[in-house]
Parts: C-alpha cells; structure tokens; sequence
C-alpha cells in the first residue's frame, strides 16, 4: 500500500471519529435540552443548564450530570433527585444514548411510564423512579433492559400486576415495589441473590410472600368494602350491647369507678413509670392503668377488627432482619435503652457503617397491632422535612420492632423543661423555627399529603429536634385519616372527620414555647392572675423573662394571638392548619413556600451527634 493511499484511509478514518463524536455531542446536548424543556423546575435547580456555551464538555458542568470524561459531552448519569421537579417522564432520554444510570426520584413527577421504556434506557444499568406520584402498570419493557442491576419503583402509584417478565432480568440485584397499589403474583425471581421488597402494596402473594391461595388478586383486599362494612356492623353491635350493660350497672358500680379514676390519675408519672419499666422486666401482667380508660370503649369496639389487623401485619414483609438491629444495640442491652413507653422501650443503635439509629421494641405485639399498622403506612409512605421517617420495621416471628433516625438534641419537652441540674435554653429564633416546622407539617398532612392524617398527639413530648433544631414530628400511633362523611367516629378506627384537635393541641404547644406552660395550665392559674384570661392581651405577663430579656416580647405576643387562635372552645371556631401557617410564615416572611407535596421537602436529617436522650413513645 501506498504511503498516498495509507494516509487517504487514515484520514478518512480520522474525519468518521470526528463525525461520530459530533453526532454524540449533539443528541446528547438535544437529550438535556429536552429533559430542561419538559419539566417544570419550579426551585430553579436546572438554572447552571445553560446550552449558549458550545465548548467541548460544557454540559458536565450541569447540576446533575455526569459525564463520560470531562472534556467529552458525552452523558453518563442524570440524578435529579429531590428537585421539586414536576411534569412526566421525559422522552427525550432517548437522546442520551450512553447513558447509564437515571435518578429521578423524590420529585412529583407522574402519568404513566412509557410503554417503551427500554427503548429510551437501552444501556440503564439503575433506575430510580421512587417517591414520586407515576401511576399506572408498570411496563414490561423494563425488562429488555438487560443491564439493570437496579430498579427503584417504591412510594409511587402503581397498580395491577408486577410483569413477571422481570425475572428474566440477568444482573438485577435490587427491586423496589413498595408503597404502591400492586396487586397480584409476584415475579419469580432468584431471592436468595435478589433484594426485593414489597410491603404496603394493595395485595401481592408469591414469591416469598404468601402463597396465592385464595384466588383474585392475591385473596385478600386491603380494607375492601365488604370488611369495613363488617367492621361497623360489628362495631355497632358491640356498641348497643355495651350501652346496655352501662345502664343495668351505672346506678351500682359508676360512682366506684369514678372514685378509682380520680384516685389514680393522682399518681405520681414516675411511679408509673417505674412499675411499667419493672413490669417489662420481669414479665409479669399488671391491671389497667388509669391513663388506659378512656381507650376501653373504643378496644372493645375494634376487638374484632384486631384480628383483621392482625393478618395485615402478617402479610407485611420486613424490611430489616431481627440479627442486624440484635446487633446494632448490642442484643438489646439495658444500656442502650434511651426511652420507655406504652408500648416498649426505645433503644439507641449503631450499624457497623456509624450510621446511629433510634429502634423501637415493642413489648406486646398483639396489643399494638393497630399503632404499628398505622406508623408502618403513614412515616414508611410519608417524606417531610418536619416529619420523623420510619427507616425500616421488622415483623420476624412475634418481635414488633420500628426503627427511625436518632435525632441528638431530643424532645422539645426536654428543652422547655429542662432538669434542675440541666442548662438548656432555646433562643427565640429556634422557638419560631420549631413553632413554623410544626405548623408546616401539620398543614401539609390535613390538606395537602395523599393520605390526609390527623396526628391526635401533639404535645412538646411528640417533637424531636434534630442538631440543627429543625423539629420533626414522631409518635403516629394514634393517628386517624380524614374523612369529613365519617360519623362513626366509635366504629371506624382508622377514620376521624376533622383535624380541629391537632389545631387545639398546636395552640398548646406554641403557648409553652412562648411561656413554658400549657393553656390549661395558663388558665388554671388565672383565679391568681387577674390579667390571665381568653384576651390575647392577659398573657403578655405569662411570656417567659427570657424572650422578653432579649427583646422579642412583641413578636412573642403575635406568636400568642395565633395560639389563641387555635385553643378556641368550639372545633368551629378554631382555623385549620393550613390557615395558620400562611399565616404564620407572613409574619415571619420564612423563607420557603408552602411544601404542597411531601417530594418537593428536603429529607429529614438522620445524622446524629454525641448526647444521649430519653425519647417518649
């Protein structure tokens, strides 16, 4: 071959590199355009997506993306996750023809996926789609993406049937389904090498579930028509028979019993305390406590709904093994344990990666199935950033075990009542930040989260602050969800028809930040203060000396009009929790728009600092 010849091929080999290389830069410069042009961005994070610079790499520059080399426009990876971004999945992918990994999660993002997914994510080696509102079946297609080594799909919409197609997938090794409205046989998948979960689906059987034994969609119907009707008929059954053993007994037993109560709420809470801790410990079954009475109607109520919950439990699948969280407190030591409740006691744990977390016993499993239930459904679908988030449970055999994050500053209790021996003062600065959190939350479950929850336990012991004294609400085990048609507030034990008590409770809360007291309190005392009274303007000499040392005694008395707002006497009176928030972030012109969906919230801080606390159940 001629050196003329040899420097012809060359050089046309040369300018088919270059052609190729324009071609990748272009699609994939055409694939980010489309994926900016699609989506809506409301929080501006695609603001450094600017397409007016040509230079070779520009696009690597771009918040999210990664690229193959940096002087090469050639994308890798696209992670928009927890953006606030909104709209549907974005076709233009198809443009990225290297890419490999996509994370879009944590945004409200929504539709149906494309039927062609795998056309658009030929070479995807992970996809995560969670915590998003995508709805419909899930494509088939995924599974000619032959590469997926991992599929994220939890905390979306999706109903009918998981393709069973995917377990021909030949590299995957992790699969998430969880919280969506699936239903049906799970794919047959390899679960020894494959990590999959499935809890808080409509109805799935299978696999490593139960088998599909009753027919139809896996058998069972979570909470279908045909069990709430049963359970309300049952209820009100119950509720008739009850009345009528009240009346044959009031005139001989009631006023005994009254005596007994009164008696008994005069206990000393650290006795309690101890008797509950000392009963745990040796195993023994003590008497109804007087702080368990007003709970008897509605137990025996719901007696035949226990089992029903019951068997929804057993169908959950845990997503944390009983020998990981044995380990991470040291077999459940005494030493670890940093809090004691109705239900259990409350332990701090460390992985072996230093991750510190807060777990959860429960000392009953069968008295409790009903809060477990509900914190399983509520903090495992929920993310807000005022919101504690449950970060697995464990169901094995008859251990009920919930795990959160561990927060190091503890209880807002702990901070406005402080030991003797204790110097803890929060600034006015934190007790607005905690007083906006709390309301930002409480609005966004009343009006704005799918689910809708009334939370029916707000109190300074059910608000944890994390190290930068962002307050995260806990303690969902009473909570209720909204149903304003619902008039059996006794039969239904899941349903409540307004959220005027967390207003009421709220207002509470916001009094003792501002004077270290509870209304009640406040107002007990008022046959010794004349300027104590329902007037916002009689709690100006209740305000703690603190703030008004620091000179925010005119904003702390704004804070106490809102409050009084809230404590009105009659539920119709009060705002609702959406009304106060507005209104609260007015006057203090914070800094964020109101969180309409709980995807748009940055997600709580689960780090941890040195500092152990007691954390009430």
């Amino acid at each position: 071959m001629s050196p003329e010849t040899r420097m012809g091929i060359i050089t046309i080999l040369i300018y088919i590199q270059i052609l190729l290389c324009i071609h990748a830069t272009e699609t994939d410069i055409l694939c980010l355009k489309s994926i900016k042009d699609s989506l809506e961005d409301p929080y501006n994070y695609l603001a450094s997506w600017n397409f007016n610079n040509q230079t070779e790499g520009f696009i690597c520059d771009f918040v999210g993306v990664n690229c193959w080399h940096p002087d090469e426009n050639r994308v890798l990876s696209i992670d928009l996750s927890n953006m606030g971004l909104k709209g549907q999945f974005p076709r233009g992918l198809d443009n990225c023809t290297s890419l490999t990994a996509l994370d879009l999660s944590s945004n409200t993002l929504g539709a149906h996926l494309p039927s062609d997914i795998h056309a658009l994510l030929p070479f995807a080696v992970s996809i995560d789609l969670s915590n998003n509102k995508f709805s419909g079946q899930i494509p088939p297609s995924l599974a000619n993406c032959t590469y997926l080594n991992s599929l994220k799909l939890d905390h979306n919409m999706f109903s009918g049937g998981i393709p069973p197609q995917l377990s021909a997938l030949p590299r995957i090794q992790t699969l998430s389904f969880h919280n969506n409205e699936l239903s049906g046989e799970v794919p047959n998948l390899a679960y020894g090498s494959v990590s999959v979960s499935y809890v808080n689906n409509r109805v799935l059987c299978g696999g490593p579930l139960k088998p599909c034994s009753l027919g139809g969609e896996g058998g069972l119907i979570f909470m279908n028509q045909w069990f709430k009707d049963g359970l309300v008929v049952g209820f009100a059954s119950s509720f008739s028979f009850f009345l009528v053993c009240i009346s044959f007994l009031s005139n001989r037993y009631w006023p005994k019993l009254l005596k007994w109560i009164k008696h008994n709420y005069n206990h000393n809470k650290g006795v309690e305390l101890v008797k509950h801790a000392c009963s745990i410990i040796t195993g023994r079954k003590h008497g109804i406590e007087a702080d368990q009475m007003p709970e008897l109607l509605s137990m025996q109520l719901q007696e035949k709904g226990s089992q029903k919950i019951a068997l929804l439990l057993e169908r959950l699948t845990s997503t944390m093994k009983f020998e990981e969280l044995n380990d991470a407190t040291d077999g459940f030591s005494i030493n670890n344990a940093i809090g004691f409740g109705k239900m259990g006691i409350m332990y701090k744990g460390t992985l072996a990666n230093g991750w510190h977390l807060a777990i959860k016993k429960l000392t009953d499993s069968q008295r409790f199935g009903r809060q477990v239930l509900i914190e399983i459904r509520i903090l495992g679908k929920l993310r807000h950033r005022n919101i504690v988030p449950l970060l697995g449970f464990c169901l094995e055999n008859d251990e009920r075990i919930l795990v959160y994050p561990y927060f190091s500053n503890g209880r807002l209790s702990k901070w406005l009542h402080p030991l003797e021996t204790e110097v803890l003062i929060l600034t006015w600065p934190q007790r607005i930040k905690i007083a906006l959190g709390v309301a930002r939350a409480l609005s966004w479950l009343h009006h704005s989260c799918n689910l809708h929850v009334v939370h029916l336990n707000i109190c300074s012991q059910s608000i944890l602050l994390d190290k930068n004294f962002e307050p995260k609400l806990s303690n969902f085990g009473d909570a209720k969800f909204l149903n304003p048609n619902n008039h059996e507030s006794l039969g239904m034990p899941f349903y409540i028809k307004d959220g005027k008590k967390d207003v009421y409770d709220f207002g509470n809360v916001v009094f003792e930040l501002v004077t270290g007291k509870l209304y009640e309190e406040l107002m007990e005392s008022s046959c010794n203060n004349a300027n104590l009274s329902p007037n916002p303007s009689s709690f100006y000499s209740a305000i703690d000396e603190f703030i008004i040392e620091k000179g925010f005694e005119t904003e702390a008395f704004m804070l106490i009009k809102v409050a009084c707002e809230c404590v009105q006497p009659f539920p119709e009176q009060r705002p609702t929790m959406f009304q106060v928030y507005n209104k609260m972030s007015s006057i203090w012109e914070e800094g964020h728009e109101f969180c309409c969906d709980s995807n748009n919230c940055a997600p709580s801080d689960s780090s941890a600092t040195d500092g152990d606390e007691f954390v009430e159940l």
